[in-house]
């Protein structure tokens, strides 16, 4: 009986002991509790469940069971991503002041993604113009090893796309181009879908005519200054605009073909909106006047993070990598940024011009211009993203539009033509077609930062846009693809 009050009492004592020892380092951590961002009352557990962790000591446990997710997080009848994350995801929505409304549905998009939307200069000169991911599909046939899985009678669509993942889970499935790339068929070439131009030349004139009135109004000292090169106060806003902005704005145009936005929110005031653009062909560059590149298929994306409802950095997608900026170094219109996207390989900028690329056996070079304007708000698919789930959610903005095609795990082109193939060849070790890419699911949605690519590679934010000069070839890769490198 002594022996049994006796280990009765050395295990309390030793429950007693861990509870306060984990209460100390609860309460008297902060450093270090700061350093790994743990705030408990944005715990994914309940009060109770949290409350009583407290007590049993095995907070810590918990802690690091929840925070690192490390491996690869599979669901069911889905292709297994990999992940690294630190932060849970916070479930609501931050509002315009920064503040979480947790009473807001988890599919609502902040107006200010909305404010800050990008608008994008297609090039002028360009041959393959934006598309429809729902045509591309009506003009590929799945295969797997150069083999049809599906007949081209069954048809493709928005709505049954994740179905192609019961082969190899997707992975190896590649939507290949129905016809003869090199015949160019208008709907590689998207024509119809270069942005209109809302605004007639009435229209821009009555705007402009209505600000230098205001402008008199204001000051007669402006009269004086050349028209434009003034700045000018509207009525709607009161902020600084010139008349070639004005113009510029007039010109911002529809796309027939939808721009898709997907947003993230990443918990502690962070929300990212990838902007996504789809072209059905990307034109490879030219090296000694041979071109290699060329792939069916092309996801160009532009991401603006906004913290606490504020945008503060931009990135540009360029090939296997991209360029990021403070926001505040960007060129705007409004207060929306813009990208130039270049001839060909649609790949993104921030500014026009000639953008080149140091190889071992040559240069080769991107080209931008402010060309044809293009406003993505007003024709997209937008979404909300919950990137620990892998949930994709159709947005209160298009709460209609379909979400099965982001699970789709295979390339949205043609896997790269063998040497047999007449229209391939091989230059330096690059080949003149090679793999169509993976579709956003594959983007690092996930990524804490900025940049795309691993958490370990640099991030380097410009906080000015500089001069343009030759940067070093990274590679092209299949399709251009970066992956889903954990983060």
């Amino acid at each position: 009986m002594y022996n049994q009050w006796q280990a009765l009492l050395v295990l309390l004592f030793t429950l007693i002991s861990h509870a306060a020892a984990s209460s100390r380092y609860y309460d008297f951590g902060p450093h270090l509790r700061s350093e790994l961002s743990w705030k408990p009352e944005r715990s994914v557990h309940p009060p109770v469940d949290l409350q009583a962790c407290k007590w049993l000591g095995t907070c810590n446990f918990r802690y690091w069971r929840d925070k690192i997710s490390f491996g690869f997080k599979k669901l069911a009848g889905r292709q297994p991503i990999l992940i690294f994350e630190e932060n849970p995801l916070n479930d609501s929505v931050v509002t315009s002041d920064g503040s979480a409304n947790e009473s807001r549905i988890l599919n609502e998009i902040p107006q200010y993604v909305l404010d800050y939307a990008p608008l994008v200069h297609l090039y002028s000169g360009e041959e393959f113009w934006p598309c429809d991911i729902a045509e591309h599909l009506r003009h590929v046939t799945p295969e797997l090893n150069y083999t049809q899985i599906q007949s081209r009678a069954q048809n493709l669509d928005l709505t049954n796309l994740d179905e192609l993942n019961e082969w190899e889970r997707g992975r190896f499935v590649y939507l290949t181009s129905d016809d003869n790339v090199e015949k160019r068929p208008d709907w590689l070439r998207g024509g119809k879908n270069i942005p209109d131009l809302p605004r007639t030349k009435m229209a821009f004139e009555a705007e402009r005519n209505r600000v230098q009135d205001r402008r008199s109004k204001l000051s007669s000292r402006l009269n004086s200054i050349d028209k434009d090169k003034a700045r000018f106060y509207t009525d709607k806003d009161a902020t600084q605009v010139s008349l070639d902005e004005i113009e510029r704005r007039q010109r911002a145009g529809r796309s027939d073909a939808p721009a898709v936005l997907i947003v993230v929110n990443k918990g502690a005031g962070k929300v990212d909106a990838f902007w996504f653009f789809f072209y059905s062909y990307n034109l490879g560059n030219k090296v000694f006047n041979v071109r290699f590149g060329n792939h069916v298929g092309d996801w160009e994306h532009t991401l603006v993070r906004f913290q606490d409802g504020k945008p503060k950095y931009v990135f540009f997608s360029e090939h296997n990598f991209g360029t990021a900026y403070s926001y505040g170094a960007v060129e705007k219109i409004g207060k929306r940024p813009v990208t130039y996207s270049a001839t060909g390989t649609h790949a993104m900028y921030a500014i026009p011009g000639f953008h080149p690329y140091i190889l071992p056996l040559g240069i080769l070079h991107d080209l931008t211009d402010r060309g044809p304007l293009w406003d993505p708000l007003l024709n997209s698919h937008t979404f909300t993203y919950d990137y620990h789930a892998d949930e994709l959610r159709a947005s209160n903005f298009t709460p209609n539009a379909p979400t099965q095609w982001f699970y789709f795990a295979g390339h949205w082109g043609d896997k790269v033509y063998p040497l047999n193939d007449k229209r391939q060849y091989e230059f330096a070790g690059q080949y003149h077609y090679v793999t169509g890419p993976l579709g956003p699911r594959f983007k690092n949605l996930g990524r804490r930062k900025v940049c795309q690519g691993r958490y370990s590679d640099p991030c380097v934010i410009k906080n000015w846009i500089a001069p343009i000069t030759a940067e070093y070839w990274k590679g092209i890769g299949d399709g251009e693809d970066e992956g889903n490198f954990e983060d």
